[in-house]
């Protein structure tokens, strides 16, 4: 009895993501640190990455919200600053993924160009798909995304000679 009542669930869990995706879909790229090193003679870094195409993953809108930050003792406000956090809604079909993919506190996500690190991670039920929590950084102004080099490529012909 069980297993039918979860097999239904599944099914409404796998139909709502579907119409969600259809809605709010948006392509991501899910970028994974592989390895990093620094040159402490030049201070040059460097690091190895992969990532993951996600054509069609769930992006809620950005809420902005005002942050303060002060200082750390109890007695009145005296310095400190405000400002303002971008927080987006990821939400990933585990059918987009590779079946072996697992995502970590410190994989980033890349989203119309805008690097976000992710806050909090969590699994769906029944392993349907993940819920990401991502703070806006900054917009990307290293490596391109693979569509940005796609797009950026000119494909020229030329002949050396010509046979007749």
């Amino acid at each position: 009895m069980t297993d039918i009542v979860n097999r239904g669930l599944l099914r409404n869990l796998r139909l709502t993501l579907y119409s969600l995706k259809r809605r709010f879909g948006g392509t991501v790229y899910i970028y994974t640190l592989l390895d990093g090193s620094t040159n402490y003679a030049t201070g040059v870094k460097s690091s190895t990455q992969s990532f993951t195409h996600v054509r069609r993953a769930i992006v809620l809108p950005v809420k902005v919200a005002r942050e303060v930050a002060k200082d750390i003792s109890t007695k009145p406000f005296k310095y400190g600053g405000s400002y303002d956090t971008k927080t987006r809604l990821f939400v990933i079909d585990s059918r987009d993924l590779p079946a072996d993919f697992e995502i970590e506190m410190d994989d980033w996500i890349n989203y119309n160009g805008f690097r976000f690190n992710l806050k909090s991670i969590e699994k769906l039920e029944m392993d349907a798909g993940w819920l990401l929590t991502g703070t806006a950084i900054s917009r990307l102004t290293g490596p391109m995304t693979p569509q940005m080099v796609l797009d950026n490529l000119i494909i020229t012909q030329t002949a050396a000679q010509v046979i007749v």
